[in-house]
């Protein structure tokens, strides 16, 4: 069956969308999609209650951390599509720009920056490279995707919201085309970092562990992560500052570290698939944990985003 048209084999014949989210913890997020009229599925390989695929997920994450396995989870959205691909504004025909994105074309055409990358927000962090940039790291990106697949997940942002289907097929054509597996084993759900984070697994994933933080967070911020991880159960927090802008040429020395740590949680954009691999000395579980950082040093960004209030604190107006 071809859910997604293309070749038979490929990436887009054998993912669509199939599966409807409500990951334990989580059974009142998907209110807000349904109060807007959507009935947002997420693309999957076959049919089956979200609940199992979340738990096998969150069960190998949680028995790589008490194995002290090395197992690394990257998160793979807008902003790592469109480093993949290239921005909308800069790929797509002009007849089918919309005013911002034509007005946008323009203007890096005009300061030389058309083919760079710019994404996150400058509030929590920002990645920006220059087109020469962006092309020399490409297929560095790849292999550190490739890395990733073969030793954890990537947890791919693919459902039939209005936000995410229009990148699918690209990134999926992309993804086969670079030689990166993806399949049964290795696929996750975008949010289901959010939820082991924010649900029920929360305090066996965090409970007593030695947690190391890779992120550029300031002083201020460090201790407002360090204060809600231990809030959370964790024995003690760790850090490693990185760039804020420019993650993917960041280069780490984790052997540096003088105690042992049993997580480690990675804030860096586009270029926390070239942290994760760095990681792999440790031999623990590395989880792309993005915003979920920043909503521990602003608990008041929980409402901003699904899968970071669980239901026994799920408030629909607030969010």
């Amino acid at each position: 069956m071809k859910e997604g048209g293309g070749e038979p084999g490929s990436l887009r014949a054998r993912l669509g969308p199939r599966i409807a989210l409500h990951d334990p913890g989580f059974e009142r997020t998907p209110e807000v999609s349904l109060q807007a009229g959507g009935t947002e599925r997420v693309y999957a390989f076959r049919d089956e209650d979200c609940r199992g695929w979340y738990r096998r997920f969150a069960d190998d994450v949680l028995a790589a951390v008490d194995e002290r396995r090395f197992l690394p989870v990257y998160r793979m959205a807008d902003g790592e599509f469109s480093f993949a691909l290239g921005a909308p504004e800069e790929r797509l025909p002009l007849r089918r720009l919309r005013p911002r994105q034509l007005a946008k074309r323009l203007l890096n055409t005009l300061r030389g920056r058309r083919g760079g990358h710019r994404s996150g927000s400058p509030g929590h962090g920002c990645e920006v490279y220059s087109p020469r940039e962006r092309r020399a790291l490409l297929d560095a990106y790849a292999a550190d995707l490739r890395f990733v697949a073969d030793r954890g997940y990537l947890a791919l942002a693919l459902a039939d919201t209005p936000f995410f289907a229009p990148w699918a097929r690209e990134i999926l054509d992309w993804l086969d085309a670079r030689g990166i597996p993806v399949h049964v084993g290795n696929y996750q759900y975008f949010y289901a970092v959010y939820a082991l984070l924010h649900g029920p697994d929360s305090e066996r994933l965090l409970g007593g562990r030695r947690v190391l933080v890779v992120n550029h967070a300031d002083a201020e911020r460090q201790a407002a992560i360090a204060e809600a991880l231990a809030r959370a159960g964790a024995a003690a927090t760790r850090f490693i500052s990185i760039s804020r802008d420019k993650a993917m040429l960041e280069r780490l020395d984790p052997r540096s570290l003088v105690e042992p740590v049993d997580l480690v949680l990675v804030g860096a954009g586009v270029g926390a698939a070239n942290v994760l691999r760095q990681l792999e000395p440790l031999g623990v579980p590395a989880l792309d944990a993005g915003y979920a950082l920043d909503v521990m040093a602003q608990p008041a960004l929980h409402w901003r985003r699904p899968y970071c209030v669980a239901d026994a604190e799920f408030e629909l107006e607030r969010v």
